[in-house]
């Protein structure tokens, strides 16, 4: 609304118009096209294909077999005293006397190899991860269509702002002719000395104050039209015709529940998802393996033991701490959390909406009582013409009236801006 009264200001500031008016384009186009250039959205849908790529990834851990390749050495050195001869070895497997591990107990050992795993029992986890990956891509789109949203709320007001300004040149242009139509008649009398001079004045003087409404109108259309541009991402300075519009009031069904609602209902979906993913750790895993390779404690021979083993591995967590009621509570409280701003942003939405149908209430009011005003006005001007054309009314007096008129006029013009953006507002809420 501020920006609404900044536009009554006509501030005084140089800005050059880079072009004439060339094409006609319409909100639809604006709105379509900052979607199109929103850097969110497309952040946004880059996150489904990430979010896409991990439930392969995890389908490749919980499901697909893994190949490894691995190796250890291991040397023990010892300081050997055989022979009464003080000496390091490194890797000896039959000294008597020596300090270091007992070579009974500990040796030198080398192997490599491969081994193959393959999960027997990760089935149950990867559904799981399907669904917590479902919720994620439904949470994603479901933000895109909320920023989508957003945009065609504000695209709107940015919009409006500028027809604002066009309804203003408009206007401004029709009082030109008003006056320039004035001012013929007026030295047509002066000429037959029915008038005076400083009445023909004082109509150029209005003349020069609305050429000065007019280039404030322009300009301020040239600074409202590039903001909408660069809220779309359209990187063009030319000055373009906008298509009138007259927005409708969008009503939802009763009984309906709201998009705004959504994300909530998708967070309380995703708490519990997690928590279902955390409590995969306490589910029993058998894996299959595979192991080949060279094991060797004595290099003499090592070429004849390559060999390979197979077996199973088992685990399952029967006790950690009680981290699982830890998490459990952990989520209860998370929806409780989401309980509350989904209720709290139930009843804002709701006090808007109704705000707003207030509001149009009123503005449908004063619009009326402007309207009359303005044809009390008309019915004044075209009084005073017919006795100024006789040279029997004063132009100051005209003048006045028709200054009243042009006030009255921008106030109307600036009511009906403000009632298309409560209706933005209304349909922005009521969905």
């Amino acid at each position: 609304m501020n920006k609404l009264l900044l536009l009554l200001s006509f501030g005084i500031i140089n800005l050059h118009l880079y072009g004439q008016e060339e094409e006609n384009r319409s909100l639809r186009y604006y709105i379509e096209t900052a979607k199109k250039n929103s850097p969110l959205i497309k952040d946004y849908r880059n996150q489904t294909e990430i979010e896409r790529a991990e439930l392969e990834r995890l389908k490749a851990m919980y499901t697909h077999s893994r190949v490894e390749l691995n190796g250890d050495y291991l040397f023990v050195p010892i300081i050997s005293k055989d022979g009464g001869r003080t000496t390091f070895k490194w890797n000896e497997r039959s000294a008597t006397d020596y300090y270091g591990y007992d070579l009974g107990e500990s040796s030198g050992s080398f192997h490599a190899g491969a081994t193959w795993t393959q999960p027997l029992l990760g089935g149950s986890s990867y559904k799981t991860a399907q669904k917590q990956a479902q919720i994620n891509a439904d949470r994603t789109n479901n933000r895109i269509r909320m920023e989508e949203h957003q945009l065609e709320r504000s695209v709107t007001e940015q919009y409006l702002l500028c027809l604002l300004d066009k309804a203003q040149i408009d206007f401004t242009d029709s009082i030109g002719t008003v006056i320039a139509h004035r001012m013929e008649i007026i030295q047509k009398l002066v000429k037959n000395g029915l008038s005076k001079q400083s009445d023909l004045n004082l109509l150029m003087i209005e003349r020069e104050a609305n050429v000065e409404l007019h280039a404030a109108a322009r300009q301020s259309y040239h600074t409202h039209l590039m903001d909408l541009n660069l809220l779309c991402g359209i990187g063009d300075t030319t000055d373009v015709t906008l298509s009138d519009i007259n927005l409708p009031v969008r009503l939802r069904n009763d009984g309906e529940p709201s998009l705004f609602t959504e994300q909530y209902r998708l967070d309380s979906l995703n708490t519990a998802a997690s928590l279902r993913s955390f409590n995969l750790q306490y589910k029993p895993k058998l894996n299959l393996f595979v192991n080949g390779g060279l094991q060797v404690g004595d290099f003499a021979g090592w070429y004849r033991h390559f060999g390979w083993s197979a077996g199973l591995t088992f685990s399952w967590t029967i006790f950690d701490g009680r981290q699982k009621r830890w998490k459990e509570h952990q989520a209860s409280w998370q929806q409780n959390t989401i309980r509350t701003y989904k209720e709290n942003s139930e009843y804002q939405r709701n006090m808007r909406i109704k705000q707003c149908l207030s509001e149009l209430g009123r503005y449908n009011e004063r619009e009326r009582a402007l309207e009359n005003q303005l044809a009390e006005y008309e019915s004044v001007l075209f009084d005073y013409g017919r006795e100024m054309d006789a040279g029997q009314a004063s132009v100051l007096d005209y003048i006045t009236v028709l200054r009243n008129k042009i006030q009255t006029e921008k106030d109307r013009l600036l009511l009906r801006t403000n009632k298309q953006l409560v209706i933005a507002a209304y349909n922005y809420w009521n969905w």
